[in-house]
């Protein structure tokens, strides 16, 4: 993987905001690129398949043989995990996720975390760097079927097609972006679609109604499942169909990370990680829940003492559980830190985004930076 210097187009904000990218600020940037061989991404979508079965092998193990782990490291009530076994069982579909990889100095990508659940930097990674591809390198390719993938995958989670509701925190512009392109792409499936703020479901006798009192049947939230359960335990219990589905909150917490350590200590993309603070050695510790690299720092344990090497990073976070993941020195290009973000589809891998910040830990201030395979 390089990292090579390009002249922006000059035209590019008109382009990616008529494309519905409005919310991009200083986020993206197309002063560079990254460029892959053939040989890399197809050991990116190699660790990316493999990943996610052992991730679903993973949560297998938690909810079928490991259920007081839900309720021990997740906090999640009794009735809740009993949905989430019953989702679980019925094998309810999922449509994405996100897995953060960080390349290590022989190449091999490691898991720093999974975005199971509301994983954003979408519209980005699928529409706006092919845009940048078609306009910049046309002879190229790049790594990515995510848009093709997402109109595939909600034909098949919902094959009699039908009506599917859009909910998020609508006062976010980046939410509300990306709520927009997913409903675009059930639209250009066959559907019908509604977006509403999350808040203006109306929850009557263990059924959803929208504001004009119509009965909701089927949802894609992007909205946390853990402040589901913290704000209505209710309504994770209601009559619905939502995706992503209640299992992928075992998915979506880095807890999950210690089982995976311990159902796989050989597998090349798993990284020691632990749920207690280790006797020795160098972690980034993480909270169990958070989100956009909010509350992270890297420790030096040495006799169970922790010795900061880079601080924690702000946030609301830091009020639970964390664990320890070793700590995998970065590859600086051209003083940038970049996490390669592989997208999971209806289950296979998809296509990925990079974000590159100039410190190690990324963060919501991480900017988007295109690619492609030549």
């Amino acid at each position: 993987m390089k990292r090579i210097p390009v002249t922006p187009r000059l035209d590019y904000r008109e382009k990616i905001e008529a494309l519905g990218f409005d919310f991009h600020g200083d986020y993206w940037r197309e002063e560079a690129y990254y460029h892959f061989t053939a040989e890399e991404t197809a050991c990116l979508e190699e660790a990316t398949n493999e990943a996610y079965h052992l991730y679903c092998e993973a949560a297998q193990f938690i909810i079928e043989d490991n259920p007081e782990f839900m309720e021990r490291a997740l906090n999640i009530p009794k009735e809740i995990g009993e949905r989430i076994r019953a989702s679980w069982d019925a094998d309810e579909l999922s449509l994405y996720g996100r897995f953060d990889f960080i390349l290590a100095k022989d190449g091999t990508p490691k898991i720093l975390e999974f975005n199971a659940d509301t994983p954003t930097s979408l519209l980005e990674a699928s529409v706006i760097q092919w845009q940048w591809k078609e306009d910049v390198f046309p002879e190229c390719d790049q790594f990515n079927g995510i848009h093709e993938g997402l109109v595939q995958s909600w034909k098949d989670i919902f094959p009699k097609k039908g009506e599917i509701y859009f909910a998020g925190a609508l006062e976010n512009n980046e939410d509300t972006g990306t709520l927009q392109y997913l409903a675009s792409t059930a639209m250009e499936a066959g559907f019908s679609t509604r977006v509403l703020d999350m808040q203006a479901l109306d929850l009557q006798n263990g059924r959803f109604f929208d504001p004009a009192g119509e009965l909701v049947n089927r949802c894609f939230k992007l909205y946390p499942w853990e402040w589901m359960v913290d704000e209505s335990p209710d309504g994770c219990l209601a009559e619905m169909e939502w995706l992503e589905p209640i299992w992928k909150l075992v998915m979506s917490n880095k807890a999950i990370l210690a089982t995976l350590y311990e159902l796989f200590p050989d597998s090349p993309y798993v990284l020691p990680c632990y749920l207690s603070r280790p006797r020795s050695g160098l972690f980034c510790k993480k909270p169990v829940f958070s989100r956009e690299g909010h509350n992270v720092s890297v420790v030096d344990i040495r006799n169970w003492e922790e010795h900061v090497r880079i601080a924690e990073t702000e946030g609301d976070y830091n009020t639970g559980a964390y664990v320890y993941q070793e700590y995998v020195e970065p590859t600086v290009y051209s003083g940038r830190y970049p996490v390669i973000g592989s997208w999971i589809i209806g289950g296979e891998a998809a296509g990925i985004g990079i974000r590159e910040n100039r410190m190690e830990v990324t963060d919501n201030l991480s900017e988007f930076v295109p690619h492609i395979i030549g």
